[in-house]
């Protein structure tokens, strides 16, 4: 079966350079380098702050509250500014007091991941923890400021099983522990051009705790601030050459599962997809991280002004679709150590 690379989740094409992209983009730039210092320094300050919060701390264990609301307070700050400094001036929170009953009840936030500024949106909103990867706690300066946010670390395990067996546990660990930061979960585990609603893995629903969905609703014209097929550096040039990107985090009330979906961790995960596929009004896509793999691996790309596909001779038919099986990261990776 082709698949349709034009419509991929993963591709972009209603945000061309335009003219009138061309007209902003000289006219803000001059305040691009000006910006990119106010993320630095709100990065560095945040730091700081953050080091001095949890000095001497065990970070399995809940901070004094003083301690954790110096921690809310600077990092929602930084976060903040740096959300203000490329352009979205005014984010919006909506329905925060359904967060407040799912701290409450213990849940796990849910929400939809669209941009590589998710992490900085959700902090800015209500300071969760998340679930990132080790390196995360070891980048310079920022891991200073993200190790006082008690995420969740995805366990170093060569064997992608027992690394995910390693994942379940400790989110029903922490799901266990209402002292802690409440969790806060991106159950498609990867990202896409915000359109639509991708395959939810399981282990946030293993737990059978409740969950809040959180909504988050980016902007999508005349930019869209989603990572898909992008050209990184030239993607956050024309975001920051915006006059005014937007961002909504809308929180719907706490779901508390069934007894079947608390059986049935994949019932449960679907149950809460289509729930907030429904509250964004987008479709749903049954694709994974693999597919978007499968989609590099063949060399497709947008082009810079984000008006048309490439790729290699013979991976596009006229229509734009592809067989995408050869590409798909298990075949891929077989295909490469044949040759």
């Amino acid at each position: 079966m082709k698949y349709d690379v034009v419509n991929s989740p993963y591709i972009d094409l209603e945000s061309p350079f335009t003219l009138w992209e061309a007209v902003k983009m000289a006219l803000l730039l001059p305040t691009v380098p000006l910006r990119l210092c106010i993320c630095v320094i709100s990065i560095i300050l945040v730091a700081i702050a953050n080091s001095i919060a949890i000095a001497g701390c065990d970070l399995s264990k809940p901070l004094p509250r003083w301690r954790r609301r110096m921690v809310e307070i600077s990092s929602q700050a930084a976060s903040g500014m740096c959300l203000r400094a490329v352009g979205f001036w005014n984010p919006r929170v909506v329905n925060y007091h359904n967060y407040t009953k799912g701290q409450q009840l213990g849940a796990i936030g849910i929400f939809n991941h669209v941009s590589y500024l998710d992490a900085f949106v959700v902090v800015w909103a209500f300071c969760c923890a998340g679930v990132t990867f080790q390196f995360s706690k070891h980048l310079p300066i920022l891991g200073y400021g993200v190790r006082a946010l008690q995420n969740l670390y995805v366990p170093e395990d060569k064997d992608r099983t027992q690394q995910q067996k390693g994942m379940v546990q400790l989110i029903k660990e922490r799901a266990a522990n209402h002292a802690m930061p409440m969790l806060s979960v991106a159950p498609e585990g990867t990202l896409s051009n915000g359109r639509c609603l991708l395959s939810f893995k399981t282990g946030a629903f293993v737990a059978g705790t409740p969950v809040v969905p959180i909504l988050l609703r980016y902007k999508l014209r005349p930019f869209n601030p989603s990572w898909s097929i992008i050209i990184p550096f030239w993607h956050l040039l024309r975001l920051m050459c915006q006059f005014s990107n937007a961002v909504t985090v809308e929180m719907l009330p706490p779901y508390i599962p069934s007894e079947a979906e608390k059986a049935d961790p994949v019932l449960y995960a679907a149950n809460i997809r289509k729930l907030i596929a429904g509250a964004l009004g987008v479709p749903l896509a049954d694709q994974d991280r693999r597919h978007f793999l499968a989609l590099v691996n063949a060399g497709v790309s947008v082009s810079w002004d984000g008006r048309r596909l490439l790729a290699p001779p013979g991976v596009l038919d006229a229509a734009g679709c592809m067989d995408l099986e050869p590409y798909m990261p298990e075949n891929f990776v077989k295909t490469k150590k044949q040759q």
